[in-house]
């Protein structure tokens, strides 16, 4: 994991690599085996070029016998190949850097054996919105502390991102990267591009990923309290 990589070669034009249950957050890291032919094609084009992959989720579909390609969700990840081997037998493994969301337009005929789509990059929206939530990063980072606890485990790299000042917006995407939710929710948090909001509704989710005893102690943390619903 590290910081957002930084796309000055995008050209508008996306090579989708379209995956079930799959979400790349700006930032984090997914490492991919290619053995498909569209996707050596297009590995092979990306190498050759800009390194730039578009990941992006497909949509489920009611039945699995409805025939053509799948459709996929409105938006994803441009991503960039970092690190790759080729082998022999033309297979690649790589490793793509979540760099940017991208909002895809519409797709465009091609000749390649891969789909491509137009796409419009995506920032955060910090601006100021007096009926935003404020949730604390500190919260965040405390209640994720203890989800990771259960599954016994924390990356070193996530573990300097936790213990760092790093920005609320990228805090939220490589936790929402790290964390394992339901590609719906994933989805959701990816889509949503007000820092505030997205950090909320992680909040929201760690929240009941940790029970109620373990959020107590947290609120006990705060100062001043919190005012109760009643």
């Amino acid at each position: 994991m590290t910081r957002e990589f930084e796309i000055k070669d995008f050209n508008g034009k996306c090579r989708l690599f379209p995956l079930p249950g799959i979400v790349l957050f700006p930032g984090a890291i997914l490492p991919l085996h290619i053995f498909e032919p569209r996707y050596r094609q297009l590995t092979v084009d990306a190498l050759a070029t800009d390194g730039l992959v578009t990941i992006v989720q497909t949509k489920r579909r009611e039945s699995q016998a409805i025939a053509g390609e799948p459709e996929f969700e409105s938006i994803g990840s441009v991503g960039k190949i970092v690190q790759y081997e080729r082998l022999v037998d033309g297979r690649f493994n790589y490793l793509l850097l979540g760099c940017k969301r991208v909002r895809l337009i519409r797709e465009i005929a091609t000749d390649t054996l891969y789909r491509i789509a137009e796409g419009e990059l995506l920032d955060d929206c910090d601006a100021f919105d007096p009926f935003a939530p404020a949730p604390s990063r500190d919260e965040l980072v405390a209640l994720f502390r203890i989800a990771a606890e259960k599954e016994e485990s924390i990356d070193p790299e996530l573990a300097k991102l936790l213990n760092s000042n790093a920005p609320l917006g990228t805090t939220t995407d490589l936790l929402a990267h790290a964390l394992s939710l339901p590609a719906s929710v994933k989805q959701e948090l990816l889509a949503e591009r007000r820092v505030a909001y997205r950090a909320q509704a992680l909040i929201e989710q760690l929240s009941r990923l940790v029970g109620p005893i373990a959020r107590s102690v947290i609120d006990r943390r705060a100062f001043p309290p919190k005012f109760s619903d009643n």
